[in-house]
């Protein structure tokens, strides 16, 4: 059994378009919590748990949104193709 070598530089790219796109999301979604529902992300100097709770929220919403956007090919997998 082979396995396939794949370069550093396309696990860097990848994974720095990953996070940009789940990144851009949280974004969104906090503007979008502060202002329609006065939803505030908190102060990271001083997290409490409610604190950890909404980032959380967040970064779900984020995440299932990137998930569904790739199941629905509107946004690809990977920039970089590893095959």
């Amino acid at each position: 059994m082979s396995q396939t070598y794949v370069p550093p530089t396309k696990d860097i790219l990848n994974t720095l378009y990953h996070a940009a796109i789940i990144t851009s999301f949280a974004m969104l979604y906090s503007m979008l919590g502060k202002k329609l529902i006065k939803f505030n992300v908190g102060d990271p100097a001083k997290p409490d748990l409610l604190d950890f709770g909404k980032l959380t929220a967040v970064i779900t919403l984020s995440v299932a949104t990137k998930d569904w956007l790739v199941n629905n090919k509107i946004i690809p997998n990977d920039i970089v193709n590893t095959r």
